[in-house]
């Protein structure tokens, strides 16, 4: 059987001092397809701005503003603010405290909103374009963010892949994505001498987990990450500062996949 021709129209938007892209996977493009991504487009940003008037701690009006300077109240009238919070608290659970969006006695969500926006943005807007029957793949992503899903019957998977931190021409390996988020955290080359790690890929079902998890495990030493990997077996691939690459699979570390970039 040939497969389709696949066709990739996208949309970025650029949002909360992030480029967010809407990319779709369609085996007819054309007029509807076009009106269904301009119609998408409009309402994920109108939700980003929601967002960023609730979350942005540089508005004085913002819910996170008026939380910092004692009003509760937002916490108990507002289902987003609420499950953002519960979002920060089980992933500090997740992470042994080591992410902590309470720390300081003040709460601070920023480290997890964008894996959090992406992943409920996709699953309100994006997922549900699934029943149309020339589109294939959805895809909501920023940089190396990205959530996607593809239609139950189809072969269609999304290849992913994962650039050396030290060159982005160069591809250190590739996923096949039916069904979940991938998010890549890399460390700052300013920092390498500090850390353990240049860089960290994590998939997981949704990328609020794989955002925390990649980006709080850069952070940490490798005993702790690969504690981590275990208990949530997770996959994905480390590349520690001595530009060793490190895959592992459903929490197992491979051991004999060690590569010298």
């Amino acid at each position: 059987m040939i497969e389709p021709k696949i066709y990739y129209p996208e949309v970025t938007i650029n949002k909360m001092n992030e480029p967010f892209t809407i990319k779709l996977a369609v085996t007819q493009p054309g007029p509807v397809i076009d009106h269904i991504l301009e119609t998408t487009t409009a309402l994920v940003t109108k939700d980003l701005d929601e967002i960023d008037n609730k979350f942005s701690p540089l508005k004085i009006d913002s819910l996170i503003s008026k939380f910092h300077r004692g009003d509760n109240e937002v916490f108990f009238q507002d289902a987003m603010f609420q499950s953002v919070y519960n979002q920060c608290a089980i992933a500090k659970i997740a992470t042994n405290g080591y992410y902590d969006a309470f720390k300081n006695d003040r709460f601070d969500p920023t480290d997890i909103l964008l894996g959090w926006t992406i992943e409920t943005e996709f699953q309100k807007h994006l997922k549900p374009l699934l029943v149309d029957p020339s589109i294939v793949g959805v895809s909501l992503s920023s940089n190396e963010q990205m959530q996607l899903a593809t239609k139950t019957d189809s072969n269609f998977a999304w290849n992913i892949g994962i650039t050396n931190p030290d060159d982005a021409r160069d591809i250190l390996a590739e996923y096949n994505i039916q069904n979940g988020a991938i998010a890549t955290a890399t460390m700052n080359s300013a920092d390498h001498a500090r850390h353990n790690f240049k860089q960290l890929t994590i998939l997981s079902k949704g990328l609020t987990e794989a955002f925390v998890m990649a980006n709080s495990g850069l952070q940490d030493s490798t005993d702790v990450v690969e504690g981590w990997i275990e208990h949530s077996k997770l996959t994905g691939l480390m590349i520690d500062t001595k530009d060793e690459m490190t895959m592992f699979a459903s929490g197992v570390v491979d051991n004999f996949a060690l590569a010298q970039m």
